[in-house]
């Protein structure tokens, strides 16, 4: 028997270890947060011990304020749309900060 973990299960493990590196911008990042940790199908040994019920009930009382998470889903199209509102000014964003680099490989200063 195999214990590799699947595709979906690899990429579930990468979402889950990159958690303490993103920073929520709202109470309802801070609930998917919570949501994720405490939903992680990794053997946490105790559910009962410290910090698993300390953290359930951060995340009670969070939903409690903000409300739980929306369930959902955004249309593809309302996606694209944003997606193409918004590239424009990701692309002269990404080459600002290229030139930027590059100007500071280069001794210069980058000049916009």
């Amino acid at each position: 028997m195999s214990t590799k973990p699947a595709a979906g299960q690899t990429e579930a493990l990468k979402l889950q270890d990159s958690i303490p590196d993103i920073a929520a911008t709202s109470l309802i990042g801070v609930i998917a947060k919570l949501e994720m940790i405490l939903g992680a199908d990794r053997d946490i040994g105790d559910p009962t011990d410290f910090p698993w019920p300390h953290i359930a009930s951060v995340l009670r009382d969070l939903k409690a304020i903000a409300g739980n998470l929306p369930v959902d889903r955004r249309s593809r199209e309302r996606t694209r749309s944003d997606v193409a509102k918004h590239w424009e000014s990701a692309v002269k964003l990404v080459a600002a900060l290229e030139e930027e680099d590059a100007a500071e490989h280069r001794g210069g200063v980058a000049v916009f």
